[in-house]
């Protein structure tokens, strides 16, 4: 898990909790644990994404 994105997800998820991570996995269907679940996963694809992107016109130029 240490460097899969669901990984990287629940590591934001327990640091913004408070909690470790086994606990996140733990209780992941609890409902608020699941809006931060979804919104720390689209914030990591956005990461991603803008990383590609910036490789991406770091290889044209």
């Amino acid at each position: 898990m240490a460097n899969s994105f669901f990984g990287e997800v629940y590591f934001r998820v327990s640091k913004h909790l408070g909690m470790l991570p086994f606990d996140v996995i733990k209780k992941k269907h609890d409902p608020n644990i699941k809006f931060l679940i979804f919104k720390y996963s689209n914030e990591i694809r956005n990461e991603i994404k803008q990383d590609k992107e910036l490789k991406e016109k770091l290889k044209e130029s």
